[in-house]
């Protein structure tokens, strides 16, 4: 013990201050309310740094019997996915306990109101929680996408094991964008690939 408080002596302030915070995030992830908090701003910065990837190639398409999926908005309003088809659809599965998925939120915030008012752009932003809890978490973070909660089985193509987990589909249904984890969705990047699909006919 003593030859290692000697070694941890020797060290540079930076050293010590790099360790100190390592230690910190160690201690803040075994407790479980900080390690949301931790993962909400590391996915905060991680959604600022990393663009969803644009498939060169839409090689995953949506049937039309994929389109029969059934969500409810916040005010408990029954709608199904059907209703939107022929138009670009950004869907995000999330859940108001998942770091990452908040952590990329306020990009998500970015990204609709760029097109809030296009009607060729739908937002889905899906979630297994229940109405009063995603009611509540919307209102407490003021953000004003629209949030829906899954009625019914999420079509094959759309599954996930992991959140938060977006798509982006093209007027043919096809994915033109699958990203696992946190992405900058209210870049430039995005931006130009939503136009780019609402003139693809």
């Amino acid at each position: 013990m003593k030859k290692q408080i000697e070694k941890w002596k020797q060290k540079s302030l930076f050293s010590k201050i790099t360790d100190g915070l390592f230690i910190l995030f160690i201690v803040a992830m075994l407790i479980p309310a900080s390690r949301t908090r931790v993962l909400t701003y590391v996915n905060r910065v991680k959604s600022k740094i990393i663009q969803p990837r644009v498939k060169d190639e839409i090689k995953v398409s949506l049937s039309a019997a994929e389109y029969d999926w059934q969500l409810a908005d916040i005010d408990g309003n029954v709608v199904n996915m059907s209703e939107f088809k022929d138009k670009v659809i950004f869907i995000n599965f999330w859940a108001t306990w998942c770091g990452p998925c908040i952590g990329e939120m306020p990009e998500i915030q970015k990204f609709y109101d760029k097109f809030k008012n296009n009607n060729d752009v739908v937002f889905i932003i899906a979630s297994t929680d229940d109405l009063a809890t995603m009611k509540d978490f919307m209102s407490k973070k003021d953000y004003t996408f629209p949030v829906y909660s899954i009625q019914s089985e999420v079509p094959a193509k759309l599954e996930h094991k992991s959140i938060p987990n977006s798509f982006l589909i093209d007027k043919n249904g096809g994915v033109a964008v699958h990203t696992v984890g946190a992405a900058n969705w209210g870049g430039s990047k995005i931006e130009r690939t939503v136009n780019e699909l609402i003139n693809n006919k």
